[in-house]
């Protein structure tokens, strides 16, 4: 037996009068305390706080994959002196045959095309009143480069800075933050929301895209099947027990109802999706891993904009407005009018208020 170090663990005890024998009854009992018992709310509480530290610690990991899920391009935003032009988020969907999915016959020639197209065009504003979105035909021709006309499909071919720099010069709009999507993107995206539900006023048919709706009324579309909506542009209709095949300026401006539609149904899926935390979870990395955003809005930006489309289905403030334009010649070109500008000047978009970075 270690005497020695009993003895200095002796010494290390205060010296009370009940060790030197010296107690009287007057003087109080000190009590030996013994091991600490944790009452269960402080149990809960600590089991709490570890969990939340745990949650943070997941949350933080799959905040930073999901931040590195999209990719990304250089853009230049412009600038504007217009007190009234707000957050404008610009929208593009791409013809881009580099990925197409389902069968590629259902896209016209399936041959390499130079440079990609922007298919939809969609600004999107957010606000404490909910969400507008102003859809812009790609048929549109706009003054992009001085005298030059230039419809706004095209634009993109240079690359999505040109489209950037061209809804600046001719028609005075500010993009602040930039998203991109390809079709098989769009088809993924849609797919992860199980699908999307529109109502067609007629049965309708394409054979260039696969479009193939043989009744009116209610329909739930793939994405391959939204696709194929959005990019019909040859419609035939069923009228009288006979397909009738529409012009090509109804055709055009069928796409463009139709593409509105479709942005309908898929803010109103989001906001279903929304409810349910898991499937919230599983549509975000879905969207992230399937869009280019511009290298200076993040992912913060993204779950902001996310936010107000929830907010705005709850609310039922969403607003979805297409572009009043001139009206079409016999071909699928159209030109802004008066209208176009008052609406545009509406939210602050007016000529000659907007500045591009290279200018």
């Amino acid at each position: 037996m270690d005497y020695t170090s009993r003895d200095e663990h002796r010494a290390d005890v205060p010296i009370t009068p009940e060790s030197t024998g010296d107690a009287t009854d007057n003087a109080p009992r000190q009590r030996r305390r013994g091991p600490r018992h944790w009452s269960m709310r402080q149990r809960i509480t600590v089991a709490l706080g570890v969990t939340a530290v745990t949650v943070a610690l997941a949350v933080g990991a799959d905040v930073a994959v999901l931040a590195h899920r999209p990719a990304h391009v250089d853009i230049a935003m412009p600038s504007t002196s217009s007190s009234a032009a707000g957050e404008t988020w610009l929208i593009l969907g791409t013809d881009s045959r580099a990925t197409v999915p389902g069968d590629q016959n259902r896209y016209g020639t399936t041959q390499e095309v130079e440079g990609s197209r922007a298919d939809v065009i969609a600004l999107v504003r957010p606000s404490k009143a909910g969400l507008t979105v102003i859809n812009l035909p790609r048929d549109l021709t706009i003054n992009s480069k001085g005298m030059e006309l230039d419809r706004l499909a095209t634009t993109y071919v240079p690359g999505p800075q040109n489209t950037v720099n061209a809804l600046c010069t001719g028609l005075g709009i500010p993009t602040t933050h930039l998203l991109t999507i390809d079709m098989a993107q769009f088809a993924d995206i849609i797919d992860s929301l199980g699908g999307i539900e529109v109502d067609v006023p007629e049965p309708v048919r394409d054979a260039y895209t696969g479009l193939n709706l043989t009744s009116a009324g209610h329909h739930r579309l793939t994405g391959v099947d939204a696709l194929a909506l959005v990019r019909s542009r040859h419609p035939e209709i069923l009228r009288d027990g006979a397909w009738v095949a529409m012009n090509e300026a109804d055709g055009a401006q069928r796409r463009s109802e139709s593409t509105a539609t479709v942005m309908r149904a898929v803010l109103s899926a989001v906001g279903q999706k929304a409810s349910n935390p898991l499937s919230l979870h599983q549509l975000a990395h879905t969207v992230a891993g399937n869009i280019t955003l511009d290298s200076g809005t993040g992912l913060g930006d993204l779950a902001s904009l996310g936010r107000s489309a929830t907010k705005a289905k709850k609310t039922d403030s969403a607003t979805l407005i297409d572009l009043p334009t001139g009206p079409r010649d016999d071909s699928i070109i159209v030109s802004s009018n008066q209208e176009t500008r008052d609406l545009l000047a509406k939210y602050g978009y007016t000529p000659k208020t907007c500045h591009p970075a290279d200018s």
